[in-house]
This record gives C-alpha cells, structure tokens and sequence, in this order.
C-alpha cells in the first residue's frame, strides 16, 4: 500500500468529518473557512459569471491541489445548478511545496479562491432569484489531517444588465493572477525521458528559478530536486523519474512556475534517447 493509500485509510478511520451546511456567509470549520462568492451581484440571462469558493486556513494549515503530491487529497465540488446552467473546469492557482524530506505535497496555506465558470441559460426570467450551490469536502493538514465537508449556496437575482461588481472582486482578481496560463507563443517545451529522469527543455524561456509541479501523480519524484542549467535558447529542468513510475507517458504535463508569481501550462511531448 502506498504512503498515500495508507495515510489516508488512517485519517478516514480516526477522525470524523465536520459537515456545515449554510445558506451564504462563511463557514466555520475545525481549521478551515469556506464561502461561496461571485464576482457580480446578479446573474444575466444567456452571460457567465465567475462563482468560486474561497478556503481561509489557521496558521500552518494547508489543503492541496489538483495534484496533492506524495500524500493528502485535493478538494472535491459537486456543483448543484439550476436547469440550464452550466460549470465549466475548476481553475486551481499554482501550489506551493509543502512538506520536507522525502514526503513533499502541493498545496495552500495562505488563502485561496478556486473558481469556475458558470454560463447561464439564454431563457432565465428577469426579476427571479436563482440559488447556486455546491457539495464540497477537503483534507486540511498540518501535523495531522481532518476531513471536512459542507454544501454552501448562494442566492442571485436575474437582472437584464450586469451590476456591480461585488467585494469579492479582488479575491478573483489575485486568484486570476495565479492561474497557469499557455506558454507565450514564442516558448516551446519537450522532454526528453533519460534512464532515471526526465530532461525538460523550455525554449525561450529565461533563465532564473523555476519549478515544475506536474499533473499526473507517479510521474515525477515530488521530493527530489529540480536541476535548472541554462542553455543558449532556454532552460532544461532536471526532473527525477518517481520509483512508482510504470511506463514512460507520451506526454508531461504540469505547470512550470516562474517564483515571480506567473506559472504557465506544460504539455511536453516525451522522447526516447
């Protein structure tokens, strides 16, 4: 069994998960505030709005991301939507490298908004109020991991023009501002698969810290460290193999990180020698 698997099989089996339904506003659980905000006060017939859930922990407090690392769970949302409405992909801000020794997770410890969007059917009723609402459940760790779960809503009218942005405007603003973006048109990236690592080149990109955090679990020893050496036209990141690695994928994908705040996708396509 895996230091995963069995980590959290320990967690489900000790400690009891804290559920707490609310009707907007924030909630309060052990370690952690949730809330489910927009970026507009209204919803408009046929337009999208920006709906997210914004994660306040206590100091030390983390929760993960899409991909948690060698331990831990990312946070799971079961959108609950009015007939006709339409989520799209959570969008998750670059993580941080939580952890040390051989166990490295990523995730959140400062707060943190993951949001979607949300596209509104073209025959919405003006003047009627539409609740939003979602089931979500997380793992929040520190020296020990606690579950939690709650189901949040949020209440909005439908207005024929939009209306104000809302105070949460700049909680989206700075969560944008994290969120990979593609490569700029002049960058390229490939890999190539050595026999313990994997030597990822950017081309184009310049040289400074930079770290990958990749997508798929199993792929890449999350512990290990990342070499960087500069090369006429870019960098190549040295990326050790993880020991549970099975098969050399045809493509790696993760994010690579800048350190100054901006982080870009990387889908690279896998060479043999």
């Amino acid at each position: 069994m895996s230091l995963k698997h069995f980590r959290l099989k320990l967690i489900s089996a000790a400690i009891v998960a804290v559920t707490a339904p609310v009707s907007g506003g924030p909630v309060e659980t052990e370690h952690v505030t949730i809330q489910l905000v927009s970026d507009r006060d209204s919803l408009q017939p046929g337009r999208s709005i920006l709906v997210g859930l914004y994660f306040e922990m206590e100091n030390e407090w983390h929760i993960y991301w899409r991909n948690p690392g060698d331990s831990g769970e990312a946070p799971r949302i079961q959108w609950n939507l009015p007939t006709g409405f339409q989520a799209g992909e959570v969008q998750w801000p670059a993580p941080a490298r939580l952890g040390s020794g051989s166990v490295i997770d990523y995730g959140y410890q400062q707060p943190v908004l993951l949001y979607v969007e949300i596209k509104t059917p073209k025959n919405l009723a003006v003047g009627n109020k539409e609740t939003l609402s979602a089931d979500v459940s997380w793992l929040v760790c520190k020296d020990i991991c606690v579950p939690g779960k709650t189901s949040l809503t949020l209440s909005l009218f439908v207005r024929t023009r939009p209306g104000p942005m809302t105070t949460s405007r700049a909680l989206f603003q700075e969560a944008r501002s994290r969120v990979p973006r593609p490569l700029p048109p002049a960058w390229s990236a490939d890999a190539l698969s050595d026999r313990d690592s994997f030597l990822l080149t950017i081309r184009g990109a310049g040289v400074g810290k930079k770290s990958f955090f990749p997508l798929e679990v199993d792929q890449v020893d999350n512990a290990a460290p990342q070499t960087t050496t500069a090369l006429p036209d870019g960098v190549r990141l040295t990326l050790k193999k993880s020991d549970r690695l099975l098969k050399t994928p045809a493509m790696l994908n993760g994010i690579l990180e800048l350190g100054s705040g901006r982080a870009y996708i990387i889908s690279a396509l896998v060479r043999s020698p």
